[in-house]
């Protein structure tokens, strides 16, 4: 168990200690990252295959993503909103451009949501497990992490200058402790272990990554789980940017949790301004951080 732990967060360190300027290489650990995400979320669509019960299985799925959705909105943008009226963050002053596609914004989402369910009914199909199916999903998974560690240390900020932004930091930590409660009490409302559910609450919106660490440390159920609820978190975080910001930069910020330094950046920069771009990407970038090492921990407990 613990063998795993360490080999995986050693996969982060060793990812983010080795750094890549070339452009080219850059494309290739990219490229390399996405078709290892994709070959997880089709083992995870084919390990579901398997569960006992499956069609109440997959009810279960949903209702345990929903409630964790609907707990995380509650608690996180509450407690941010509050935390926001003494943040002193800069006013939200929208730069007026032209919105990106919103099909091409959720391009992505649906491919991988695709794949598990290709992974589902392959499954259903071949009737036998895949030979090595485990011992390839963790190598696969290792691999992932690895990308993602030179991903972010190409990103050219240091740990450091990411750590001393006041905004960034405190916003990402009541993220955090925001988070956890909402784990818990999904954890009790559907008779988990504990550490099991403050762990499904530890993905951060970061889906591509925190599904796939949970399916291989549990069940493919409970990764797939956290897979549906951080996915919604970032379309849900879509949703909210243009009118949450005027009300509360810090919780639009810290809602769009590991996405506020990638995916969702573009957004909240055209919806609050260049001032808010340095918080934004110091918040994603800690809880982009702690997303594996607190789901991995959290799970050996």
């Amino acid at each position: 168990m613990y063998s795993s732990l360490f080999m995986i967060l050693g996969a982060l360190v060793i990812g983010y200690a080795i750094p890549v300027t070339h452009s080219t290489t850059l494309s290739l650990v990219r490229r390399l990252s996405s078709w290892m995400l994709y070959l997880i979320l089709f083992l995870m669509g084919f390990g579901l295959a398997f569960i006992d019960n499956l069609g109440q299985n997959i009810v279960q799925i949903f209702s345990q993503a929903v409630t964790l959705i609907s707990l995380l909105l509650l608690f996180n943008v509450t407690a941010l909103w509050l935390i926001g009226r003494h943040l002193a963050m800069p006013k939200a002053e929208p730069m007026h451009k032209q919105s990106s596609s919103k099909l091409a914004m959720f391009k992505e989402p649906l491919l991988l949501i695709a794949l598990l369910v290709v992974g589902l009914i392959s499954g259903l199909t071949y009737q036998q497990p895949l030979p090595a199916q485990e011992v390839l999903a963790e190598y696969a998974l290792i691999v992932l992490i690895f990308c993602i560690g030179v991903e972010l240390r190409s990103a050219g900020i240091s740990v450091r200058q990411l750590l001393l932004n006041r905004r960034g930091l405190i916003i990402s930590l009541v993220v955090v402790l925001s988070s956890l409660p909402a784990g818990a009490l999904t954890a009790w409302l559907f008779n988990l272990p504990l550490n099991i559910g403050l762990a499904m609450s530890s993905g951060f919106g970061w889906y591509s990554l925190s599904g796939a660490l949970l399916s291989e440390a549990t069940t493919p159920l409970i990764g797939s789980t956290v897979f549906f609820a951080d996915l919604s978190r970032e379309l849900i975080t879509l949703l909210l940017i243009p009118t949450l910001m005027q009300r509360s930069s810090a919780a639009t910020i810290g809602y769009a949790g590991a996405t506020a330094m990638d995916f969702s950046l573009p957004m909240l920069q055209r919806a609050g301004g260049n001032q808010l771009v340095p918080a934004a990407i110091a918040s994603g970038f800690i809880l982009s951080l702690l997303c594996p090492i607190m789901i991995l921990v959290l799970v050996n407990l």
